[in-house]
């Protein structure tokens, strides 16, 4: 890694910051690790997708839950909230797969992954976000991601990763 030799910050906001760097512009933010991705699955081994209006795309997106991890929450805690804000279902076990990074030129922040286990039945009322809830097998989400229903990198990442994890 070469050496910070200039370094100015052009926007400074409660989330983020942009600072230029050695000429390059980065997005920075207050934690090393800002955001959880939740792959919720079942017994059964069908996943849970979410689809919802996403407004800097204009559009609706197919997704698995994600959030921001909140100051004093591990990834495997904000993974289960997320789940249950967004979706009413409850976690029963949250295991880390792995951290991605959704644009390596320019934000500096990781995204942690965690596969979530759900329980048999929703429990609680949501916060509206979700407009849809879809259960689908891992053939059906990889035929998904293939007809370009699921473009959302944060997505596409984690469900690499829960494949990858599987066939270890």
């Amino acid at each position: 890694m070469s050496s910070v030799t200039e370094s100015q910050c052009l926007l400074q906001t409660p989330y983020f910051k942009v600072v230029r760097e050695n000429g390059y512009f980065i997005i920075k933010e207050a934690q090393a690790v800002n955001g959880v991705v939740a792959v919720p699955t079942l017994a059964d081994g069908r996943l849970m997708l979410v689809e919802l209006k996403r407004r800097a795309i204009g559009g609706q997106s197919i997704e698995f839950p994600r959030g921001a991890i909140d100051a004093g929450e591990s990834a495997c805690e904000a993974a289960a909230r997320e789940l249950l804000e967004e979706t009413g279902w409850q976690a029963s076990q949250v295991r880390q797969l792995g951290l991605l990074h959704s644009n390596t030129s320019l934000i500096a922040s990781a995204v942690a992954v965690c596969q979530v286990e759900i329980a048999d039945q929703q429990s609680a009322a949501t916060d509206g976000e979700v407009d849809h809830v879809l259960w689908v097998s891992r053939q059906e989400l990889l035929a998904m991601i293939a007809a370009g229903q699921i473009s959302d990198a944060h997505t596409l990442s984690a469900a690499m990763m829960l494949l990858a994890a599987e066939s270890a």
